[in-house]
């Protein structure tokens, strides 16, 4: 748990300032491979005014292509046990 704990600390201070935190963004898995993810992605991210941008993590290393197609760079990668997490933001496209 502490490690935990001090990894999220770490993240929000990768965060830019003032920028909307995508918490968690997920599909059902028989729609996995069918552009739903895309779909939800792309409306969240042109329905949200975000002037700081936007700023994520994920768990899932399979995420990070989408993302990176979506404008969002990596910050940093830390490895919390069996699990490697990148963090990563994009700028507001306004």
């Amino acid at each position: 748990m502490g490690k935990t704990l001090r990894y999220l600390h770490q993240a929000e201070a990768l965060a830019p300032a003032g920028a909307w935190t995508l918490e968690f963004i997920g599909v059902r898995p028989d729609s996995m491979g069918r552009g739903a993810g895309r779909f939800l992605l792309d409306h969240i991210l042109a329905a949200t005014t975000a002037p700081a941008g936007f700023f994520l993590t994920t768990a899932d290393p399979a995420n990070v292509p989408l993302y990176r197609r979506f404008g969002f760079t990596e910050l940093q990668r830390t490895v919390l046990g069996p699990l490697t997490v990148t963090a990563m933001a994009r700028p507001s496209l306004t």
